[in-house]
């Protein structure tokens, strides 16, 4: 396999993890996102949380698990990815993602949508990409954005 093709193999591999992940998300598999994960995770959301931290892979499925099943449904679409191979073990994943969240109960306005800009990193352990880093700008927000609040109690009992 010349270097080029061994390239664009991985470059591949690392694409379908970011689907998976994003999959695994609006299935609520977290098994999945746990197993795509390294452990700790740096992840930072500047615009929802006020920047960066490094959590454990428990922690960070956790903090979904506290949310996302609060939501009827969601569904994360995603733009094509830009992959760059830092190093044979090191990859940068830039693209943009457009999140709806509905919430039937809300009758209203029962759909929050998120546009943003992905920034992730990932390194090649245990023969497989892991999310090793996550970086989120929210470029704008559509919507009823009180659907996150709702969601969150909603998802409290969820949790045991």
């Amino acid at each position: 396999m010349t270097q080029d093709m061994a390239e664009s193999v991985q470059k591949a591999a690392v694409a379908e993890t970011v689907v998976r992940i994003f999959h695994a998300l609006d299935d609520r598999d977290w098994g999945t996102i746990a197993a795509l994960t390294t452990d700790p995770v740096d992840i930072d959301y500047p615009s929802k949380l006020g920047g960066a931290e490094k959590i454990s892979t428990e922690d960070f499925v956790s903090g979904l698990r506290a949310f996302l099943p609060g939501f009827d449904s969601t569904q994360h679409l995603l733009a094509p990815t830009v992959v760059e191979l830092e190093t044979e073990t090191q990859a940068t994943v830039r693209f943009h993602a457009r999140v709806t969240h509905v919430l039937t109960e809300v009758a209203d306005v029962p759909i929050w949508v998120i546009g943003c800009h992905y920034t992730f990193g990932f390194e090649h352990q245990d023969d497989i990409w892991k999310l090793c880093s996550s970086r989120v700008e929210v470029l704008y927000e559509e919507g009823n954005r009180d659907l996150e609040t709702v969601a969150r109690r909603r998802a409290q009992p969820l949790q045991t």
